[in-house]
């Protein structure tokens, strides 16, 4: 019997509920003690001059329809492709709904720029109110979390990855502050479960199919490294599609066609829901996606590969990189090139951070090694193919995407697919331990160490109002997981019960086949 089963609900709204409750509790307190980021105040300024306009019924300004075109609020060249509707009104709405309203956005929308006055600067209140969604956003997630776990594998996993993504010390953050990633990152998931529910029963179910094209594109104009999903997304629709033959039989034209048709209705209703949330598609659609790729050949040169992917970031250096950042620190000190032409970048054990937990770091491995091996050995295996799609194909496309890698809310996508492999390897490993009580122990051990990772900085996080916070976030790492005495005591009592166990299993084998 697994450990889970223990805490199986008696309806299957409990565990959800339950999770639900827990994350709001994590991410919803003290919300006005948050540290404060620039990109903050502009979303701000740009979402409170949106709805303030709409609340004074001012409907034919121009600034509902582009940055570009909008005197009221300072121009950001190339900005208008970060103007979605969507995010405006999720921003923009509390901010009205608590009477934060000043009419006059123009110096916040300049935050990084020479014409930014600092005693002009959101209130606490203003800032709390811009935040009031994304705990709810954020708690609805880890939800949407446990539930592509149980539809992928079983609810062991299910809950097992909800747990460590509540605690992800990089979720913890954007699920508290005005930034879109919690918005983009929401409806990417939400697309992927529904995508997965609409061929759970071995038919593809259509309307849920559109279902899931349409809450994609509000992915998309969420913030368009949603579209790191893509590829996930077309291998479910590919794979789901070939196994739906018959058994034994060989995929025809007929099927070839078939999938065919379903990729192009997902993502034409996906990009369709993309531009039906930009106002300018109404009047002049053409113009409308000239305007876009203008956007995207101008927006963020500093942090992008001009927006495009490009295989200019695929560079062995900046491959490793990346794992620094996402699962161990560097081992060693050196200096290697830089983001930027000319530039370098000095490699050592705080440089750079990584974001992990030691837990999460050691079950990353334990649950690839699963993978690899159930996909070798197994035919049913279509699962453990889709978390190895996403891992690849992110990986790929942070590298792609992302020139400066410190911006650590470009990788998200990619962290996420580490996520869900340390919690299906959490997983395998527990169900070899042979004790109920042992294997009680031990999830609580291992949930531990990777909780305090993150929450040990509890009051950086609730009660630092006056704190600027800047990339790469600083708190929550793996490196001071290790430094901080109560943390490293808690590591070093979990590494020494995983060893243990690791040891019985080990010797439960040699035993076994000795006989």
């Amino acid at each position: 019997m697994s450990l889970i089963h223990s805490i199986s609900a008696r309806s299957s709204y409990t565990i959800p509920l339950a999770l639900f409750i827990a994350s709001i509790l994590i991410y919803a307190y003290s919300l006005e003690g948050q540290p404060h980021h620039g990109d903050e105040i502009n979303y701000l300024g740009w979402a409170g001059n949106y709805i303030h306009l709409i609340t004074n019924g001012d409907l034919a300004n121009t600034c509902l329809i582009s940055i570009d075109n909008c005197n009221s609020l300072y121009h950001i060249p190339a900005h208008g492709i970060t103007y979605s509707p969507l995010r405006m009104i999720l921003i923009g709405v509390p901010l009205s709904l608590e009477h934060q309203d000043t009419g006059d956005y123009y110096d916040w929308s300049c935050y990084w720029f020479t014409c930014y006055n600092f005693h002009n600067s959101p209130t606490v209140e203003q800032m709390t109110a811009g935040r009031a969604l994304s705990p709810i956003f954020g708690a609805l997630t880890v939800v949407v979390a446990f539930l592509i776990g149980k539809i992928l594998f079983n609810r062991n996993a299910g809950v097992i990855f909800s747990l460590v993504f509540m605690f992800y010390n990089l979720w913890i953050w954007y699920s508290r502050t005005i930034m879109t990633e919690v918005h983009y990152i929401f409806f990417s998931m939400l697309a992927l479960l529904i995508l997965l529910y609409s061929f759970k029963t071995g038919c593809l179910k259509v309307k849920y199919l559109v279902l899931s094209g349409i809450v994609f594109g509000c992915a998309l104009t969420s913030k368009l490294l949603a579209i790191e999903f893509s590829v996930l997304f077309t291998g479910i629709i590919l794979l789901n599609g070939m196994f739906q033959r018959q058994l034994g039989s060989s995929i025809d034209k007929k099927q070839i066609l078939k999938i065919s048709v379903t990729l192009v209705i997902f993502f034409s209703i996906a990009a369709f829901a993309f531009l039906l949330t930009e106002p300018g598609f109404y009047k002049n659609p053409v113009l409308q996606i000239k305007t876009i790729k203008s956007d995207m050949d101008n927006y963020n040169h500093d942090v992008w590969f001009i927006a495009y992917p490009t295989v200019q970031g695929l560079q062995p250096i900046r491959m490793l990189l990346l794992f620094y950042y996402a699962l161990f620190p560097s081992p060693t000190e050196n200096t290697i090139p830089g983001a930027f032409p000319n530039s370098t970048f000095n490699l050592g054990w705080n440089s750079p951070p990584t974001y992990s937990s030691v837990p999460l770091t050691i079950f990353f491995f334990v649950g690839i090694t699963y993978m690899i091996q159930k996909v070798r050995r197994s035919k049913d295996c279509i699962p453990e193919i889709l978390v190895l799609i996403w891992f690849v194909s992110t990986f790929i496309a942070t590298l792609m995407i992302a020139r400066d890698l410190s911006l650590e809310r470009y990788m998200l996508p990619f962290l996420i697919s580490i996520i869900v492999i340390s919690s299906y390897g959490f997983c395998k490993f527990v169900r070899h331990i042979p004790s109920k009580k042992i294997q009680i122990s031990f999830v609580a051990c291992a949930l531990l160490a990777h909780a305090a990772t993150s929450m040990s900085y509890w009051q950086k996080i609730y009660f630092s109002p006056g704190t600027f916070w800047t990339n790469p976030l600083p708190y929550g790492t793996l490196q001071e997981s290790l430094v901080n005495p109560v943390t490293l005591f808690i590591n070093i009592v979990f590494v020494a019960f995983f060893a243990y166990m690791m040891a019985i299993q080990f010797k439960n084998k040699t035993g076994i086949t000795a006989k």
